[in-house]
Order: C-alpha cells, then sequence, then structure tokens
C-alpha cells in the first residue's frame, strides 16, 4: 500500500479512497472562512500624511562694522529664533554657541509664516537685518540674521 499526501490530505492508494481526518477539515474551513472575509475587505481611504516641518535661523554679530553678513561675522548665542504661523501661534528656539537655532513645528504648515530673531535678554544688542522675514514656503536653508551693538 502506497501513502501519498496531497495538501495535507492522505490517500492511502492511488487512485481509490481519501482519508480525511477532522483536524484537516478544521484546517480547510479555517482557511475558507479566511478567504471569504478577505474577499468582502475593501481597503479604507487613507489620510493625509501629515509631516512636521523644520526651519534653521542663525545669529551673527557684525564684527567689523559693514551692515553685511561675512566671514569676520562671529555667531550670538542666546537670541531667540520665532516662527509665527499664520493663526498668531509662536514655535521659538535659543541660539547656541555656533548662533544656531532649530525650530520643529509638529504639522504640515500652511504658508506664508514670518521668522524673526529676537536679542539676548539683557544684552546691549540689536537686529540690524533682517527684522522679520515672511516665508511664502521652505526654502530648507539658514535664515540668517545680523546683530550690531546699540
Amino acid at each position: 500500500m502506497t501513502d501519498v499526501v496531497i495538501a495535507g490530505i492522505r490517500q492511502t492508494e492511488v487512485g481509490e479512497h481519501w482519508d480525511i481526518g477532522l483536524r484537516d477539515l478544521a484546517y480547510a474551513a479555517a482557511i475558507i472562512l479566511l478567504m471569504t472575509a478577505l474577499a468582502g475587505c475593501t481597503p479604507k481611504p487613507t489620510e493625509p500624511i501629515h509631516t512636521d516641518s523644520f526651519f534653521s535661523g542663525q545669529a551673527l554679530f557684525d564684527a567689523n562694522g559693514n551692515g553685511e553678513i561675512d566671514a569676520e561675522d562671529t555667531p550670538v548665542r542666546d537670541a531667540t529664533f520665532i516662527v509665527e504661523l499664520q493663526d498668531g501661534t509662536e514655535f521659538g528656539s535659543q541660539t547656541s554657541d555656533t548662533g544656531n537655532a532649530f525650530v520643529t513645528i509638529p504639522s504640515t504648515v500652511e504658508y506664508p509664516v514670518t521668522v524673526r530673531m529676537e536679542t539676548p535678554k539683557g544684552s546691549l544688542l540689536t537686529v540690524i537685518e533682517p527684522p522679520t522675514i515672511t516665508l511664502s514656503e521652505t526654502t530648507g536653508e539658514t535664515i540668517k540674521f545680523l546683530f550690531s551693538s546699540k
């Protein structure tokens, strides 16, 4: 006698009698139920993807007094880089030793937005260029602000 197994169902002799056990029937029923359930499924519509928006600013002191951003200018620590949204909500960050600050807005931003840099608290500095910038879209560039002594 030759045993042949096809898809979990054993045939005791070729061409004659199929021997199906309860376990095999339960397995087949589970597959049929799963296929029936999947056939009736429709995909849910996808929601729009919201991504964070990133802004960076740099505060520099006009060391040579020429009123222009150049290689001689030095970083300003503890200035506040602020991004203001259309609804008036503001997000801010302090500049580091390198004069850089980064702001992350935790969702998609509607443009235009306004960015500005405020002087460190208690300092004798003033922002000379630019006082504020309105962005109509993201550029991915660091916005540079120039400071001088009052």
